[in-house]
This record gives structure tokens, sequence and C-alpha cells, in this order.
């Protein structure tokens, strides 16, 4: 009653009346264009949402944690997930240590990531039987999850685990990606999965021979509704072609982990692992009636490769936590947050511990393991997680009408599909309308790369053909920051070849506000290539500017003053100088452009200049690339 009392005084206020306020504080601004957000798969995010937004999916705040179809969670009363690191040390001793420090300080999942196969990682030295077992003596089995990254030597790996102990994990084993990587089978498909995976589930049943991996499409510049359609496509696939070798649906789902990289985009992420298990519910209950415990999904989550850059990598530890808060609160079992340094090196202790560190605070201070769907009732994030299931399911069932996961793959729909989104990617970020913090934005020009040896740029050797072996085009990586962090590389490797700094000289002149706003640009945009940029402040006159330059010995000058200004500024200085730096405007004065160029401009700077592009042709200029 005194909590009636209380809302009597506010009374309710309408979505028409919010929509009035907000176009108020626009001052004409159109509403669309200003606050309401098209995402890449095409549905749109409004700045706010209410009840209303509900009506006709009830059934979103009705479905409990714990209960069919698992929108909320596949568990009722906890939302606790296990720790999971993975050691890539390429020393056995080395990462035998790692792992015992990893677990003695709160991991409770064990990766281990073997060397010379197509993991993108150096990994570990495995060769046989023996290697194994010196890498898992004394190490607490009883007490941990332990899983594999083998991908194409899962099979022989398997043959080497310890008979005589009782594992829980996963194997890692998922012979489709296989193919989606490599471009061929190599005699990896259900038929070398099913003796595993029946041999496992009698054996050690908590330990999963299949883990389906998103990340084959999401790391290779997949939308978040690709990913999460083609994931749970390939999951039927597997239920389809396993149960043609007479698997059942539900030893294959016992079998099975989910592992869904991690992206950037916070609430979507949550929602997209709330969709993820209402849609295998909706996929397992085609090929089985059961809708208890046999039909759960085990969704495992990992901060997505594609997202970490080289440069600057402590943002990488900023980008890895708000991913693992994605996965706490979109309910994922595991979570594997991987190091900020992995796309280096292999990980060492101070990484890992970083990165450990990372979910130890999610749990014991923020404390998001305490309750199931901590995002339910959210009315935003409710409608996004419909949105997200409408449109992965519609995908889904393109796939199905199209004869499969694996039709589909074999003629090129998924790939081009994916390669279609992996351009518009590459565009936003050439043109910074997607920011990558320390690459194509604010970037550290004290940062180098000394070790050119990056783990980014490990590639295996292609695996062996097989007869009859099925052949499709491979999906290759993709990272966000790929394409300028080469540009950057590039200048990095001319410097040290020729013993000298590729320099830039700002020449901020005339009016106050507009000379420091656009050296600040000036300063940004080109220190993504790495050049050393020299700003100097300001200068008062074109004397003061032509002496610098004669000091400096700039390869490139950069004109920052106003647009009414710089053609008197560029006249001046130009003609007076002894060097031929390249020279360019910050800037894009329309009406003077020809005048500009015929004085000896070679180029703008301003905020719709192509970064990628740009840089590009400055290195050619030059003479870097």
């Amino acid at each position: 009653m005194a909590s009636e009392k209380l809302f009597s005084e506010f009374p309710p206020v309408s979505t028409e009346e919010w929509t009035k306020l907000i176009q108020k504080d626009l001052k004409g601004a159109d509403f669309e264009k200003k606050l309401v957000w098209e995402t890449q798969e095409g549905f749109k995010i409004q700045p706010f949402y209410r009840k209303e937004n509900l009506k006709g999916k009830e059934w979103l705040l009705s479905n409990l944690p714990g209960k069919f179809p698992y929108l909320r969670s596949t568990r009722k009363l906890t939302n606790d997930w296990s720790i999971r690191q993975d050691i890539d040390a390429t020393d056995i001793k080395t990462a035998k240590e790692l792992a015992v420090e990893a677990i003695s300080n709160g991991v409770s999942a064990l990766g281990l990531v073997l060397a010379d196969v197509g993991s993108g990682r150096k990994g570990i030295q495995i060769k046989n039987e023996k290697d194994l077992a010196f890498l898992l003596e004394d190490l607490p089995l009883s007490e941990i999850t332990l899983h594999f990254v083998a991908e194409e030597k899962s099979p022989e790996l398997y043959s080497w685990l310890p008979k005589n102990k009782t594992l829980v994990g996963g194997l890692g084993y998922d012979p489709y990606r296989i193919l989606a990587r490599q471009g061929h089978s190599g005699g990896h498909g259900p038929e070398t999965l099913k003796p595993i995976l029946t041999e496992l589930a009698g054996k050690w049943k908590n330990f999963r021979a299949l883990t389906i991996h998103s990340s084959t499409f999401r790391d290779s510049g997949s939308t978040i509704v690709q990913e999460l359609a083609y994931t749970l496509a390939l999951g039927s696939e597997y239920l389809y072609r396993l149960g043609e070798l007479g698997v059942s649906p539900e030893l294959v789902n016992s079998q099975t982990i989910f592992q869904f990289t991690i992206g950037p985009d916070y609430f979507l992420e949550i929602a997209k692992f709330r969709a993820a298990r209402t849609l295998w519910a909706e996929i397992f209950s085609s090929y089985s009636s059961d809708k208890g415990e046999a039909s759960l999904p085990f969704i495992e989550a990992e901060t997505a490769r594609y997202n970490y850059g080289i440069y600057d990598l402590h943002n990488n530890i900023l980008r890895g936590t708000t991913e693992a808060i994605s996965a706490a609160i979109g309910g994922a079992e595991i979570i594997n947050v991987l190091p900020f340094d992995h796309l280096l090196q292999p990980a060492d202790s101070f990484s890992l511990r970083i990165a450990r560190n990372v979910q130890l605070l999610l749990k014991h201070e923020s404390y998001l393991d305490k309750v199931a769907d901590p995002s339910s009732g959210s009315y935003y994030i409710e409608t996004i997680t419909d949105q997200i299931i409408e449109q992965a399911w519609k995908l889904f069932t393109e796939v199905e009408k199209d004869g499969g996961f694996l039709e589909c793959l074999k003629s090129g729909k998924i790939q081009s599909s994916i390669l279609e989104s992996r351009k518009k990617k590459e565009e936003n970020y050439s043109t910074r309308k997607e920011i990558f913090l320390g690459t194509n934005q604010y970037p550290n020009s004290k940062d180098k790369i000394q070790n050119k040896d990056l783990n980014k740029n490990i590639r295996s050797s292609a695996i062996s053909s097989s007869p009859n072996e099925l052949k499709v085009t491979a999906l290759p990586e993709f990272f966000a920051g790929d394409a300028i962090e080469e540009i950057r590389m590039k200048t990095e490797s001319y410097e040290a070849k020729n013993k000298t700094s590729v320099k830039v000289l700002l020449l901020p002149l005339g009016d106050l506000k507009m000379k420091k706003a656009r050296a600040i640009f000036s300063l940004n945009f080109l220190g993504c290539a790495g050049f050393q940029v020299v700003d100097p402040g300001s200068y008062e006159t074109s004397d003061e500017a032509i002496a610098n330059i004669q000091k400096e010995n700039p390869q490139m000058i950069v004109f920052c003053s106003s647009d009414e200004e710089v053609a008197s500024y560029v006249k001046d200085i130009l003609p007076k100088l002894k060097s031929k730096p390249v020279v360019y405007v910050a800037g894009y004065p329309k009406e003077i452009l020809s005048e500009l160029e015929s004085a000896g401009v070679n180029g703008f700077l301003h905020v719709r200049s192509n970064l990628l592009e740009t840089l590009s042709d400055l290195q050619k200029r030059m003479g870097i690339q």
C-alpha cells in the first residue's frame, strides 16, 4: 500500500510525451538521424524502450531460469561460471608451471593449446603421449575442467589422453571448422568424430568431444546475426549427419559445447547469448521431444581475437573486460578472457594474471555470479533479444532451405555472405565510422613492435589431403586493426632500415581556435601510420614556420589554419622552401581547392578522409612502400 501511495505522486508519462520532450531538446534536428542507431544486421536501436515495446512478447518475461526454452538461463538459482585460461607457451615445462599457477589462483577450466595447428597461436610442443602425460602430471584434474585447442590434431590427441584418469571438459574437436578454415577436410568429418564421441559418452560423459566454434565465422568478419545463425546451423548439421550414422540427438547434444565469440557490441552480445539458448531449444526440439536436461545447450564464451590490437595493448584489457561482462550477464557456463598481448606472443605469467583477474573481479566484487539472468526485465535487452532471435532464425531457415550448413558452405553462400560483412567492417574501420582505439583513433605514437614474429601471423602448415575429401572456399581470419597496423609496421620497418624517423611537421598558423583544432586532428590522424608528428604549438608568422621547417627537415608538412587564411600562408611559405616535403592542408576548403593544388598542395586531411587510403598514399609519396 505504501508503494502505491508513493507512485501516485508520479503520474504516468506516455511515450508520445517523452518523444515530444526529446524532439524539443533536439531543437529541430531529425530524431531518426540523431538518436536511432541501425546495426550492421539491419535492425534499429531506439534511444529508449518502454513496456509497450514488449506487447505480444510477454513470454520473454514469463520464462523462468532453467526452464525450456532457456531464454533466461540453463540454471535456476545462480549465474556462476567457470573461469577458463588457455596456456600456449611453446616450452612444455613453462606451460606446466603456468598451468599450475593459474589453477592455484582461481582458474577452474584449463585450456591447452597445441603447437602446429590452425589456432593462430604458437602453442605447446606436444609430440606424443609421453609429452602429454608430463604436462598433465600433478595437475588437479579432479578439481578443474580440462579443454584442448588441437584443431586437426584432435583425433591424435584423443589417443594420447590418460585412460586411467577421469576427465571433465572438452576435446575441442570441430571437423567442419577445419573444413571451413583450411578449405578442404583432410579426412575430418562426422565419420572421424563419431567413434570419439560415442566412446567418450560411455567412458567420460562429462568430457565432451565436439566443440562448435562460432569464431569460425565471427573472426572472419561476420555480423552477430550471421555468427549465431551459422553456428546453430552447424550444430543442426552435426545432429543430422551423426544421426545418419546412428547417434541419437540426445547423445550428440550431451557431447557438444557451443563456444561463442564475444564481440564489442556490449548489449547485443548479452542478447546474443540469450537468443542462442532459445534458438537451440527450438532446433533441438525438431530432432528430439526431450525438453529436459538432454536439450540443454552448454555454452562457453571467448573474447574476440578480431577485436584485439597489437598497438597500445592495454586497450585490450578494457575490451576483454566489457566482453567478459556481456558473457557473464548473458549466462555463459565457461568464460575465457584472452590475454591482452596474445596476438603478439604466448601468454606469460603477468598477462595470464591480468586476464583471470578480470573474471575474479566480476565474481567477487561485482557479484555477477549471484543472480540468474540479471538482465531480465530490461525492455531494451528483451527487445533486442527478440530482434536477434527473429533475424537469426530467418537466416537459419534460409540455410536449411538451401540444403543445410554443409551445402551452403560447399556452394560458397556462407563465405560470400560473410565476405560482404567483412568488407563493410573494413570500410568502417578505414573511414573511422567504427573506432578501434589505439589503432585508427588516438594512437600511442611511442609504442613500437620490437619483435615482428607475431602470434597474430601464425599460419599452420596446410593439412594433408585425403582421397575424396570435401573442398570449399576457405574462410580467412579477420582482425579489426589489420590494415592500419600493417601501415604502421611498414613505417617502423622503413625507419629501422634507413635509421631515420618519418617526420611530419604541423604548421599551426592564424586563428587560434582553428589552428589548435586542426593540429590536434592532424596529430591523431597521421599518428595512426606511426609517423613522428611534431606539433610546435603555434607560429605567429610565416617566417617562424619557415625557420622551423629548415630546422626539422620533415618529409611532410601540414598547414593547420582556417579556410579563410590558409591560401595566403601556403603562397607565402612554399616558394621560400629549399627542401620539397609532401604538403597537406588540414581541412577541405572547397572554394579554393584548385588554387591550393596549383600552389603546391598535395592533399587534404579532413573528417571525411579515408584513413587507410590516405595513409597508404602518403607512404608511397614518401617512398615507404
